[in-house]
């Protein structure tokens, strides 16, 4: 049985298009309403669409150019590029490198230099992460930066709210280390106990975001490092990643564009 390629809708810029552009973009698709106009506007990450099919795509591309949207269509296999993460149980920073360390205390520099990108963000738990396609009736419920102070759900055993992830990928493209808040010892790196949890995030994103001046930093990352005290959310891990990954393919887009 032949599979048929599927392909994602990406903005060429980071211009995020209005909700009226979307609205009248979405006008020739049925399944498709003014509230997930509204909805993929506020939370466009660059991704607008994935996994479709070569003509809806096609459709959905002439759509958003007709209302003035920059887009490009890419083949869905073209946009793998986050490779697996691994979770970081422990951290140190110096001067020159972010030193982490694996399971047994062994530690190994990372050289600010190394880090191609820094993303941080609060996003929400237990959500189904699911590419937006042509089979989703709705887009992802907006999601706010703003969140309550932190609390434990004693009938979960878990704390409520977010959860505060940190990401860097760095520059050979197969590294990816993941800090989630939740269980991360942040006394390695800042020994502040009377900070709250969110205050020791965003030192941390804040400190690795200063000294590693040629990363790339997504929203999340960079709201903090120009000096918000809050973290950006995001309405699930897809959301989360789609971000990611559309600043890496629109960096290697722009790498690749002739100069004039």
């Amino acid at each position: 049985m032949t599979v048929s390629a599927l392909y994602a809708v990406l903005q060429r810029d980071a211009a995020r298009p209005t909700a009226e552009q979307i609205r009248r973009a979405f006008r020739s698709f049925s399944h498709l309403t003014d509230a997930d106009a509204v909805r993929l506007a506020a939370n466009a990450q660059g991704i607008l669409q994935r996994q479709l099919s070569a003509d809806t795509a096609r459709a959905f591309h002439r759509a958003l150019q007709a209302e003035g949207v920059a887009a490009a269509i890419v083949a869905e296999g073209e946009l793998q590029l986050l490779p697996e993460s691994k979770r970081l149980h422990r951290l140190t920073l110096t001067d020159v490198a972010l030193e982490v360390y694996d399971l047994r205390g062994q530690p190994t520099a990372v050289a600010w230099r190394a880090m191609a990108l820094v993303a941080a963000g609060a996003v929400r738990r237990d959500e189904t992460s699911h590419p937006r396609s042509e089979h989703a009736t709705t887009a992802p419920q907006p999601f706010f930066s703003q969140w309550p102070r932190r609390t434990v759900d004693p009938a979960r055993k878990v704390p409520a709210g977010p959860q505060l992830i940190l990401e860097i990928l760095l520059v050979d493209g197969v590294t990816r280390y993941e800090v989630n808040a939740d269980e991360f010892p942040f006394k390695y790196a800042l020994d502040r106990p009377d900070y709250s949890m969110v205050e020791k995030f965003v030192w941390l994103v804040r400190e690795i975001g200063k000294r590693a001046p040629g990363a790339l930093l997504n929203r999340g990352a960079r709201d903090v490092c120009e000096g918000t005290d809050l973290v950006r959310g995001y309405p699930n891990r897809q959301e989360f990643a789609d971000e990611l990954t559309w600043l890496l393919w629109n960096t290697a887009q722009t790498k690749r564009a002739p100069q004039a």
